[in-house]
């Protein structure tokens, strides 16, 4: 009787063991798309804070006369298990023993997910190298290429042009008539009276130019009074102008020589935006800017706070305080952005990772 009972069940319950058969499959093609779509952009998310913060926390502890280190993700493996059941009770004998206490049928699906993330530590020769060599030409066209404020990047990525000196290391005041050489590059580029071009034919492949041009009119005498700041000797009637622009030092009469900043030279320079907190200064850990620098050199401003800001686009705790920028202030998010660009572009190796150690740990 039991044998009986048990095919009968079998028998009335077989469209539903399909049914879940098929589910099952169904679920194992599923699982994968859906991981993709709801891990991707978590993955991407955490990295880019990460990265970010990363960043914020070099500019401060570089501020604070403190060492830092910088590690990249080299990849994250996630590891899938899907998994599926199904259980049913079948009684076996009289009914009046089992009656109600069973569950006829009972089906479940799931996956976990175990993630591996590899670092590279960046340090040793190559990444001093790639810190405190001077940015080349290329790459500041490249990042200059959308800036809003040209004259801001030109401040940025120079030491000196044509011998006037920009601020240096160690609060060494600029060159008389820099700060105007800075407004008048702006002007002019904002207004598309100089364009900077790259030649990639010829003799003079891979060089730069300033090109002046469409300026006869309302721009004659800003184009007049940079030729003199620069020591330019070239007459200034309206047709257009071409002046080599090369990575160099010294003045010259005829071409732009420009002395470029390093990454870590920007890394300082974005440190003058570190809003100190008085204790701190107090106290000695760090040092007061000199009150002329103070303005000149904010390329960003890095707000701090002895309570967790909630307006902020990347904020880290140092010291027991809160440093951070404001989501509000649109040139220090630009300025950071830039900054975020250029360690990329400094850093990047596509064979890092074979000659680093990697650190590899499982999470979960």
């Amino acid at each position: 009787m039991a044998l009986q009972e048990l095919i009968v069940w079998v028998t009335r319950y077989r469209n539903v063991l399909l049914v879940v058969a098929v589910l099952g499959l169904c679920s194992c093609a599923a699982v994968g798309p859906r991981s993709i779509s709801a891990g991707r952009g978590a993955y991407a998310e955490v990295i880019n804070r990460t990265e970010d913060e990363q960043i914020l926390n070099v500019i401060v502890r570089e501020r604070y006369d403190e060492t830092f280190g910088m590690i990249t993700v080299a990849a994250v493996t996630a590891n899938l298990r899907f998994s599926a059941q199904t259980n049913a009770n079948v009684g076996i004998g009289d009914s009046d023993n089992y009656e109600t206490n069973l569950v006829p049928f009972s089906a479940g699906v799931g996956y976990e997910e175990n993630p591996t993330i590899s670092y590279v530590p960046l340090s040793g020769e190559d990444f001093t190298r790639r810190m405190l060599s001077p940015v080349g030409l290329d790459e500041w066209l490249l990042l200059g290429s959308q800036a809003k404020r040209p004259g801001h990047m030109l401040d940025v990525a120079v030491r000196r042009v044509n011998g006037l000196q920009n601020f240096l290391a160690l609060g060494t005041p600029p060159s008389q008539g820099f700060a105007r050489l800075i407004e008048l590059y702006d002007e002019l580029r904002r207004a598309n009276v100089i364009t900077v071009v790259r030649d990639t034919d010829g003799a003079t492949a891979n060089e730069f130019y300033w090109t002046l041009h469409d300026y006869s009119d309302s721009h004659r005498e800003s184009v007049q009074e940079l030729f003199n700041l620069l020591g330019i000797e070239k007459k200034v009637g309206g047709a257009d102008i071409f002046l080599p622009v090369r990575q160099g030092l010294g003045r010259s009469k005829s071409e732009i020589n420009i002395q470029t900043r390093s990454a870590f030279d920007v890394l300082n320079a974005f440190g003058d935006g570190v809003d100190i907190p008085a204790p701190h200064l107090q106290a000695g850990i760090a040092e007061p800017l000199q009150a002329s620098l103070v303005k000149e050199r904010q390329y960003v401003r890095i707000r701090s706070s002895a309570e967790r800001p909630d307006n902020a686009t990347v904020r880290i705790r140092f010291r027991d305080w809160w440093f951070y920028i404001d989501a509000t202030d649109a040139e220090s998010k630009r300025a950071f952005i830039f900054l975020r660009t250029l360690i990329g572009i400094r850093l990047a190796d596509p064979g890092a990772d074979k000659k680093s150690p990697v650190i590899t740990i499982p999470v979960g």
